[in-house]
């Protein structure tokens, strides 16, 4: 038998935490691996203390969204035992546990529910996550931006979701807020994925290129120790010959010399053991954490000290030249390749040491070259100053050379006329030749590419094709959105419990009795009032009229038994019209423009026109109120009289509404809209992950909440999502709180989803009938589907015969009950009525 609606909805959800599952082993495996790999690389300890905090983290996790999975779906995902909360390949060197898996139990044993360490765990991932992302940024030899990018997204969202879910402490026993904890198993999910994707790149990239660089960095330490090697042996081979002459003194001279030598190239020697043992380290210290000085010893002075051995080696061998030899051919050749070889040896080392001074200073912008030219330019400016000055003082007199002008530069037109130049120099001015002399021109200095421009232009490009490689991986990177909801079929509400045998026959009757007679539904007004899109629409109270409002700057209304006849059209100069709202009395109508509200009679007189100095996303007018209006501001929403008089504001703090109801007694008011940031005042790593909430019972959503309805009896809410999601039926109850009067306290409770039989984009949703038992819903693409509220039972099913036919907006006519009626607005600007 094919599965009911609420087992797929429950196989949806186990299916989701089992992703989560799978991702999160996943990323265990990879930072087993990325612990094997960074082994090899010295300085990896930070690295290896990350992975393993990680790995840590990623237990406790896991084990609490499996226990507010198995909340959700008892008997279909099993809890898992306390003890795997300690990693027995995770331990100290004295084989403990670290403190955190210890407090971890220590709290669920105390607390019971596991779910409500998960703001401390989310935070602590975060922190897991910046503390690795700053030890592979310890490795200058491997840098990625995509990497950086993704895991500071992934850190930021974990703060952000943290932040929020601290204000549902003590409420993680609830239904919603469960579901809510377990819809973002599939957006952390997604994040891990891209985590474990740069962990394994860093393992088959990183972890090569950061060897191979230390590896040569070893190797050039160790060919310096054996040259110092080889060349103290020298050194000391020779002062056992020279160390008993001692009579004169450039023999005591000497000796002074080759003994600075040998202490020169032993410390060389010792030096490049030192750094070598120390650059192959597990546990030293990155470079930024090294005082300067200690860096610039271990790598920089083994090849200082052995070239100034190798200075005074020479030194020492010119003067022993003068001593031992008696001719002048000999010492003169020692004296002058000595010094020739000792001069380049000390201009190499000036030159590598100022290259780095300028690497680190201009941070990699400029090279040394480019330095010397500017500055020497910078020095001979005044020379070339003075020259030009004495150069003009000649009064411009031309110099000229005897030789015919180059071909590229100059055309004749005709055999006697003059010499003219068919192109510009390179100063950009045309060069004509002195008409009395036929083969003379003026001396043209040619213009050639400038190497240096040429380098800046190959250096753009590079950036620029290391920037395109940075975005395309960064758009790579998996974008999810929210889940759809498993609604807590395990979990439903007082009244939405099976009734008995006979209550069921009875019900199936009567829903097969609507069903049928609901068949009979066709479509008897179509009209087009409008010349742009219909984006709301709603029947009088007494149901004789149907008011609309378009994109085309009009509202309209108009009789429904007559809708080609006696039209009201309502013009709004500014701004397109986005709502409009009958009265409880039915006599007056209230249009929205995005800074304007207009108050109207149902005959279409405009009584007042109220400016405001906020966009108005939203309007209700006030239950029993005399002509007062709520406008919903961003957080706040303010009630108006047609004076323009603000009466009250109610501000909702973080919360940036989108749609509000109110009861009819006018003492609650229940709205939607995104949390823009987080208590701490965190922000999302993208604006459409922004948390959602039910404002009045801060009941937290995962979806994009698009609308909200409210039933006539104040008993049910009615929630619409702008995508694929089907739309959700929620119980309000009216409860004693704590220290108030009873009944005082709303309580929301989730009933079910309507499902559909095929997928598509829901636009509208309302509820229809007498007594809003059924539930209306219009899809994108012409769409309408009608449940019975109390069964979520799909009643029917209206397909549409028009591919072209775009739906925006339903509405039902309540007190038209036999027969049916329901009105849609279409995106072409047209009307249709349907009745049975």
């Amino acid at each position: 038998d094919p599965a009911s609606p609420e087992e797929k909805l429950v196989l949806e959800g186990i299916e989701t935490f089992t992703n989560f599952e799978k991702r999160v082993e996943r990323l265990d495996k990879e930072l087993r691996n990325f612990d094997n790999g960074a082994r090899q690389l010295g300085s990896s300890a930070a690295l290896l203390l990350a992975a393993s905090r990680l790995r840590e983290r990623l237990v406790r996790l896991l084990f609490i969204f499996r226990d507010n999975a198995a909340n959700l779906f008892p008997r279909r995902i099993a809890r898992q035992s306390k003890e795997t909360l300690v990693n027995p390949n995770i331990m100290d060197r004295r084989g403990k546990a670290h403190s955190e898996a210890v407090k971890f139990q220590a709290f669920i044993a105390e607390d019971g529910l596991a779910t409500e360490a998960i703001p401390q765990e989310l935070d602590g991932f975060a922190r897991d996550l910046r503390m690795l992302l700053k030890s592979l940024n310890d490795f200058p030899e491997f840098r990625d931006d995509a990497v950086n990018s993704s895991i500071h997204a992934f850190a930021a969202e974990l703060e952000y979701r943290a932040s929020c879910l601290t204000e549902y402490k003590g409420y993680f026993r609830l239904a919603s807020v469960q579901q809510y904890v377990h819809g973002l198993t599939a957006e952390i999910g997604s994040h891990i994925d891209v985590v474990a994707s740069n962990l394994a790149m860093f393992i088959d990239i990183g972890v090569p290129t950061i060897q191979l660089s230390q590896q040569y960095a070893a190797a050039n330490l160790s060919n310096l120790a054996t040259f110092g090697t080889i060349f103290s042996g020298v050194t000391a081979t020779l002062l056992q010959l020279s160390y008993d002459h001692t009579n004169t003194k450039l023999a005591v001279s000497v000796n002074a010399f080759w003994f600075s030598s040998l202490v020169f190239s032993v410390a060389a020697i010792a030096t490049s053991l030192l750094g070598l043992a120390w650059t192959q380290a597990i546990h030293r210290s990155p470079n930024h954490r090294v005082p300067w000085w200690v860096l610039t010893w271990i790598r920089r002075s083994p090849l200082v000290l052995l070239v100034n051995a190798v200075l005074f080696f020479f030194v020492g061998l010119i003067l022993v030249t003068y001593t031992i030899s008696n001719n002048m051919v000999t010492p003169i050749l020692i004296t002058i390749f000595a010094t020739v070889t000792s001069i380049g040896l000390a201009s190499s080392l000036c030159w590598i040491v100022s290259e780095r001074f300028v690497s680190i200073h201009h941070q990699g912008h400029i090279w040394l070259e480019d330095l010397m030219l500017e500055t020497i330019r910078h020095i001979t400016a005044p020379i070339r100053t003075i020259t030009h000055r004495i150069y003009s003082g000649f009064g411009g007199l031309p110099l000229y050379v005897r030789r015919p002008p180059p071909a590229r530069l100059f055309e004749r037109t005709t055999d006697d006329e003059p010499v003219q130049s068919a192109a510009p120099t390179s100063c950009g001015v045309s060069i004509v030749s002195p008409s009395s002399l036929e083969d003379m021109v003026s001396i043209v200095s040619e213009g050639t590419p400038d190497e240096q421009d040429e380098a800046r232009r190959s250096r753009a490009r590079e950036r620029f094709k290391r920037a395109v490689r940075t975005v395309i991986s960064m758009q790579s990177y998996p974008r999810t959105y929210g889940s759809q909801s498993l609604d807590w079929m395990l979990h439903p509400s007082p009244a939405s419990r099976t009734p008995s045998i006979g209550g069921k026959v009875i019900r199936r009757y009567g829903l097969s009795t609507l069903s049928q007679k609901l068949q009979n539904l066709e479509c008897t007004e179509d009209i087009s009032p409008h010349q742009a899109l219909v984006r709301d629409l709603q029947f009088s109270p007494d149901g004789k009229y149907l008011a609309t409002a378009s994109w085309d700057k009009t509202a309209c209304i108009f009789k429904v038994a007559e809708p080609s006849a006696d039209n009201h059209f309502l013009y709004h100069e500014r701004g397109f019209t986005e709502q409009i709202l009958w009265s409880a009395c039915g006599g007056h109508v209230l249009t929205r423009s995005p800074r304007g509200i207009k108050i109207w009679t149902k005959d279409g007189v405009c009584l007042k026109t109220i400016r405001r100095p906020h966009i108005v996303q939203f309007l209700q007018w006030v239950p029993l109120g005399d002509m007062s209006v709520l406008s919903v501001e961003g957080s706040e929403i303010v009630k108006l009289v047609p004076s323009e008089k603000v009466l009250e504001t109610y501000n909702c703090g973080r919360v940036q509404l989108r749609r509000i109801v109110v009861t009819s007694d006018g003492h609650r008011i229940i709205g939607i809209g995104p949390i823009g940031e987080a208590p701490n005042g965190l922000h999302p790593s993208r604006p459409t992950r922004v948390e959602k909430r039910i404002i009045g019972n801060q009941v937290p959503l995962f979806q994009d909440v698009s609308d909200v309805k409210l039933a006539r009896n104040n008993t049910h809410l009615l929630f619409s999502f702008g995508d694929q999601s089907p739309p959700q039926l929620w119980k309000m109850d009216l409860v004693g709180g704590r220290g108030r009067a009873s009944r005082n306290c709303a309580r929301l409770t989730f009933r079910h989803a309507f499902l559909s039989p095929v997928s598509f984009e829901y636009v509208a949703t309302t509820f229809g009938g007498k007594n809003d038992q059924f539930i209306l819903c219009a899809g994108k693409s012409g769409e309408i589907l009608i449940w019975d509220r109390e069964s979520a039972n799909l009643l029917h099913h209206i397909y549409p015969k028009d591919p072209d036919q775009d739906l925006t907006c339903i509405t039902c006519n309540s007190l038209a009950g036999d027969p049916f009626a329901f009105a849609v607005g279409g995106h072409d600007g047209s009307i249709r009525i349907w009745s049975t």
